[in-house]
């Protein structure tokens, strides 16, 4: 399980698995709706888009989140699952 603390960890992520999939960030982009420039913007840190903008993007690329509250957290987590985690 992967942990995401900040925005730039979310741009890592996109970029990573953008390049993972092999797509350029022209192709990415336009799966999604925008344009290379803006997805540019976004993986140099550039720009701030609104949640649902990010949402869409990482859908796109098929990643998936999952959230737990505080209560559903494990006191000590050090399994080595491969899920990310926000």
């Amino acid at each position: 399980m992967h942990r995401l603390d900040s925005i730039d960890d979310v741009r890592d992520l996109v970029r990573s698995e953008r390049k993972r999939r092999g797509l350029t960030q022209a192709q990415a982009a336009g799966l999604a709706g925008y344009t290379q420039k803006w997805l540019s913007h976004f993986e140099a840190g550039d720009v701030n888009p609104p949640a649902h903008m990010v949402f869409q993007l990482l859908n796109t690329l098929g990643i998936k989140l999952f959230y737990q509250t505080p209560q559903d957290r494990p006191v000590d987590s050090t399994d080595g699952d491969e899920e990310l985690s926000l």
